[in-house]
């Protein structure tokens, strides 16, 4: 199995360091240049957490969140992941985010629509 966090810094638009973030952060956002209305998901994975981790915890509550919001689970349009660790920040689509699962745990669309709805039943 690829580590995540390689996996996570492949399929970034952006990498920055933690520091920069809130920097970045209000650039991405600054009136009239966020058109589309960007959502920012924060993520902080930490020193040593495993894969586990954020599989079982956080990409469900990705996946809710984006529910309520009413935003697609499946194809998050204008939603960045932003993902700490160490003393880097990683910038992701929401749906870069959402292939990094499909790509860790071998899933194709299909069984990732699968997952899906067993989150969403929780």
């Amino acid at each position: 199995m690829a580590d995540f966090v390689d996996a996570i810094a492949a399929k970034a638009f952006r990498i920055v360091a933690g520091m920069q973030y809130n920097r970045t952060l209000a650039e991405l956002t600054e009136e009239g240049k966020n058109p589309e209305k960007l959502i920012f998901y924060e993520v902080a994975l930490g020193d040593g957490k495993p894969w586990e981790w954020l599989r079982d915890r956080i990409y469900p509550a990705f996946v809710r969140y984006l529910k309520d919001k009413d935003i697609s689970p499946e194809d998050p349009e204008r939603v960045v992941v932003s993902v700490f660790h160490k003393e880097r920040c990683f910038l992701l689509t929401g749906r870069a985010f959402l292939d990094v699962f499909k790509e860790m745990e071998g899933l194709n669309d299909s069984a990732f629509h699968f997952r899906v709805l067993q989150w969403l039943a929780v």
